[in-house]
């Protein structure tokens, strides 16, 4: 529990340190979520900053949201892991079932996300890909794809820290 703690403690501090809740959506941004979403041929993509409890997005594809409350998103989940989290069946997995996005819209039937993770390790965020019909588990060049996105969309954010730190 105290190292969940300290791990949240460093999210909020990085968070606020790059600046993320006041910008808006960038066109950057906007390009990875429209890249995850085209590599996975899917309706929805997302680029989300997990802050306290709230899940702020930063860049949609084909879903338009600002935020949510992190326990209503597959976001939380995806935080803190080596890799790529993955659901294929939400109405099957106790952790989703009853999201708001699953028992009503856009009824994701598939979630894939992967953690945007700072140089320091801390994970900010996730940049996401959702389906509204069921589908199989993404494959090895599919995940390692989405990972691979989500480390340049990581350093995209460490590079607003370069700027804004400069701008100081």
């Amino acid at each position: 529990m105290i190292k969940s703690l300290f791990r949240e403690r460093r999210r909020s501090s990085s968070i606020r340190k790059l600046g993320l809740l006041e910008m808006p959506t960038e066109a950057v941004f906007k390009r990875f979520v429209d890249a995850a979403a085209s590599a996975f041929k899917a309706p929805i993509s997302l680029l989300s900053v997990i802050h306290d409890q709230e899940q702020w997005f930063k860049a949609a594809h084909g879903f338009e949201i600002n935020c949510i409350a992190r326990t209503d998103g597959f976001c939380t989940f995806a935080l803190d892991r080596s890799g790529v989290l993955e659901c294929s069946d939400p109405l099957g997995d106790g952790r989703f079932a009853r999201l708001p996005s699953v028992i009503g819209e856009p009824h994701v039937r598939y979630y894939i996300g992967a953690p945007l993770r700072l140089l320091s390790g801390i994970d900010v965020g996730v940049l996401c890909v959702a389906d509204t019909v069921t589908r199989q588990p993404a494959s090895v060049d599919q995940k390692a794809y989405l990972i691979g996105l989500a480390r340049q969309a990581s350093m995209a954010l460490e590079a607003r820290l370069d700027i804004w730190g400069s701008a100081a």
